[in-house]
């Protein structure tokens, strides 16, 4: 059966699977193991039947706890769901500030807000080594499909995919390219937005430069990010890789 990247969930956005990605040593990463999305309150009948049918066990909440209490998942019966609570990423108060300041221009809006996602990816590599911790512990408890998710499914969410496909050896270039899927599977959740202008696009897109930023700042903080995964993180490489990974041929 042909494996889609993004998968068929209509009434959320930005579901994804990290299946199938290449690693150093010859292998690649299992399908429908590692699931990553934003957030799903109002899941479609349809859509529900979809995700009980990928036998979840396991949804790791990236979101604050208001974030969590405003939108409540739509989990599906027997999954275990861990809140991890990472407030950096949820921005909406200050850009609601920038959106509304008619001082400034469009662009100068649009400068400050790309300033203040960079400062949120120092933050996120910086302030939430005890959070990413549980991240991977859970990822390590055993071979279960898990789905992390955020509100946007970009940023914290991008982040933990990013960290996820290095520990299991995926190359730095797909990595980057599975990041900046979001700029096609978010379309449209941040439509309403748009009428603020440029620095909208910023609720609804992805950077480069924001994932140079994270991974920059875990390189000067910790030397690599291997190290980080190891000595910070506590991650055991060969435990992730064994349970995440299978032969070319499957």
């Amino acid at each position: 059966m042909e494996m889609s990247r993004i998968l068929p969930i209509k009434s959320a956005f930005n579901f994804r699977d990290l299946g199938g990605y290449k690693t150093s040593d010859g292998r690649r990463v299992k399908w429908r193991k590692l699931l990553r999305s934003s957030d799903f309150a109002k899941l479609s009948d349809e859509d529900k039947l979809f995700l009980e049918g990928l036998q979840l066990r396991y949804v790791i909440d990236l979101r604050s706890q208001p974030e969590v209490e405003l939108l409540k998942d739509d989990v599906p019966q027997n999954v275990e769901v861990h809140n991890l609570y990472i407030d950096a990423g949820n921005l909406v108060p200050k850009f609601k500030k920038l959106m509304e300041d008619s001082e400034l221009s469009e662009n100068e809006r649009f400068e400050e807000g790309m300033k203040l996602m960079k400062e949120m990816y120092r933050r996120l590599a910086s302030d939430y080594s005890e959070l990413f911790r549980k991240f991977f512990k859970i990822m390590q408890s055993d071979d279960s499909a898990k789905l992390f998710h955020c509100t946007a499914g970009k940023d914290r969410t991008g982040v933990s995919a990013a960290l996820l496909l290095s520990a299991l050896g995926v190359d730095r270039k797909t990595i980057y390219e599975d990041y900046l899927i979001t700029n096609k599977a978010l379309a449209g959740k941040y439509d309403d937005l748009m009428v603020y202008g440029k620095i909208a696009s910023l609720f609804a897109n992805v950077h480069e430069e924001f994932l140079d930023t994270f991974f920059n700042t875990i390189e000067e903080k910790f030397c690599s990010v291997e190290k980080y995964l190891t000595d910070e993180l506590l991650v055991n490489l060969t435990t992730l890789k064994n349970l995440y990974l299978e032969d070319e041929l499957g």
